[in-house]
């Protein structure tokens, strides 16, 4: 199973913490984002995959929360997490 990070955020947009967890899939991924929102009593969370590959660009998958509290799915290949 794919390892996922999960980074609940505070209305300021900043996320003070991360979760790391292995989910099936992506959908799997977010449903489980959904569940620590609600443990962290956060606006949102960002959900990200950990880059496996060696050019180390990690995956935005996709944020739960945000405006009006939808949820939102990405795919697109996002800037690496290892600066």
């Amino acid at each position: 199973m794919p390892a996922y990070i999960f980074y609940p955020r505070r209305a300021n947009g900043v996320s003070l913490t991360f979760v790391a967890q292995a989910a099936k899939n992506d959908a799997d991924a977010m449903e489980m984002a959904a569940d620590i929102a609600a443990d962290h009593d956060c606006v949102g969370v960002f959900v990200w995959e950990p880059s496996s590959t060696p050019e180390g660009l990690d995956r935005f998958v996709g944020q739960v929360g945000g405006l009006m509290d939808e949820s939102r799915k990405s795919g697109d290949h996002g800037a690496s997490a290892t600066a």
